[in-house]
């Protein structure tokens, strides 16, 4: 007799009769009492599952289609007679994919037991997704979101994953990638204010969506203090607070790609996170306290989808751009191309300078040069975006911190090299 293993037909009989038992149970809880009771509880589910497996086991297909017919029949004539005091068909809709999971069992058990899960848990929180929708999730939220899906499922898959046009620059995937990116953040930060109030959503947003990417974390508070003035102070904070997670996420692609380098590199970054912080924090503090309690009664759209498209735009015009002078060029040395590519990205310098590191092509002080110029264009990236998207009042705000980060970290490098250091 074959064992309890993965692959084997006792194993896949216990996966298709442990979800029939799951979703039945779950059913049989709210199957009722009296005349008015649903007809169908954990027997019946798990019965429904046990057929499925068995149909798909004999190999037939014409017994595989049979049976659904007879399920679906049976699950019909139970919806004509609960109709008039119960008009769901959630029940009869759950038994027939609990048989097809019972068939899918058969071959791809760990499938089917997660989808089983997610059934369950579907079923289990139905007042909690209703109340969800009805009471808590807006009208431009719900359209929010079915643009968000419909660029993940349909576009991205969609748009070519290969570099075109001008300079061979232009990859129109990377690009939806992006816009579904910047989209992620604003939706996160929308999520952070109804949860946290809006002081304390966009700075939690500010500095979980740094971790993402800064630019466009600094991009979507430019343009929510543009939209929302009374929240200046806040939004500037939040875009300082994205530099802080530069700094933290460059020291840890330092320590996998470049160890050697972390020592040298430790204390310019902690002066540069340092000093976002306490411009941060300074921001941060200038608004009201009252802010930071839960305002899930906050409308309006959890992301702003021409933006997004017109930040694309931008990050292909700095693309093409850069791509552009290199080719005119040629190929002028390390520095130069990790200024360039800063302009878009500086964390792909790191593992560029420590695949070059490894190959000799590059010695550790370049390498360390050309990480912190491409921080360093970047942050002039950032400081574009924060002023053509927020404006100058925005830009008095965000700028400061910035660029005394990056001006703390130039001096902590020219101390490190200068001869009464060393």
């Amino acid at each position: 007799m074959p064992g309890l293993v993965a692959g084997s037909v006792l194993f896949d009989l216990s996966v298709a009769l442990g979800i029939g038992l799951l979703v039945g149970a779950e059913r049989e809880r709210r199957k009722g009492e009296g005349p008015l009771r649903r007809s169908a509880g954990i027997r019946t589910f798990a019965t429904a599952s046990l057929c499925g497996f068995a149909a798909q086991t004999v190999g037939s297909g014409v017994l595989l289609a049979a049976a659904l017919l007879v399920i679906g029949a049976l699950a019909w004539a139970s919806y004509q007679q609960s109709r008039q005091h119960d008009p769901g068909m959630t029940s009869e809709i759950a038994i027939l994919l609990t048989f097809l999971l019972g068939a899918m069992s058969v071959g791809n058990a760990a499938l089917a037991a997660v989808v089983g899960i997610v059934l369950t848990a579907l079923l289990a929180q139905k007042e909690r997704i209703h109340r969800f929708v009805r009471k808590a999730m807006t009208p431009q939220e719900l359209e929010d979101l079915i643009v968000f899906l419909a660029a993940i499922m349909i576009v991205l898959p969609l748009a070519p994953d290969r570099f075109m046009g001008p300079f061979g620059a232009v990859n129109w995937n990377q690009l939806t990638q992006f816009v579904i990116l910047v989209m992620t953040i604003g939706a996160l930060g929308h999520i952070f204010k109804r949860l946290l109030g809006r002081h304390g959503g966009l700075i939690w947003a500010g500095f979980l969506g740094g971790f993402v990417s800064s630019t466009a974390t600094v991009a979507n508070m430019a343009r929510l203090a543009r939209s929302e003035p009374a929240q200046l102070q806040t939004a500037a904070s939040g875009a300082l607070l994205s530099t802080v997670s530069t700094f933290i996420q460059l020291g840890l692609l330092v320590t996998l790609a470049l160890p050697e380098l972390l020592s040298r590199m430790l204390v310019p970054m902690g002066l540069g996170a340092a000093v976002s912080l306490a411009f941060a924090l300074w921001k941060s503090q200038a608004h009201p306290a009252a802010d930071s309690t839960p305002d899930m009664a906050i409308q309006g759209h959890a992301f702003d989808l021409v933006s997004s498209l017109w930040l694309a735009l931008a990050l292909l015009a700095v693309t093409v751009i850069t791509t552009g002078l290199n080719q005119t060029w040629g190929d002028t040395g390390a520095l130069a191309s990790s200024a360039l590519s800063g302009l878009v990205d500086a964390h792909a310098t790191v593992a560029t300078m420590g695949g070059l590191v490894d190959q000799g092509l590059v010695a550790h002080p370049q390498a360390q040069l050309a990480i912190w110029l491409a921080v360093s264009t970047n942050s002039i990236s950032k400081a574009v975006m924060a002023t053509l998207v927020g404006g100058k009042a925005f830009a008095m705000q965000f700028l400061p911190g910035l660029i005394t980060a990056i001006t703390a970290v130039w001096l902590s490098l020219w101390v490190q090299s200068a001869p009464f250091w060393s």
